[in-house]
């Protein structure tokens, strides 16, 4: 008996359905993406008014570990 082997792999070129219109036209121009500026400017002073609140209780529990 013979020994199996897989066939090579052939790449074949995608069909267009036949149902689907050719298109004459080119395809509209894409939005630009939004302006995520604003969104970060915020992001960093959330996390700088996060980090001023919260340094005073991680000094707080650091010197109540050491000096306990």
């Amino acid at each position: 008996m013979p020994e199996l082997k897989p066939a090579p792999y052939e790449h074949r070129r995608p069909r267009r359905p036949r149902y689907l219109p050719r298109r004459t036209e080119p395809p509209p121009q894409r939005a630009a993406p939004p302006d995520m500026r604003i969104m970060i400017y915020i992001g960093i002073a959330l996390a700088a008014a996060l980090a001023a609140l919260a340094t005073p209780y991680v000094v707080g529990y650091l010197l109540e570990w050491l000096f306990g």
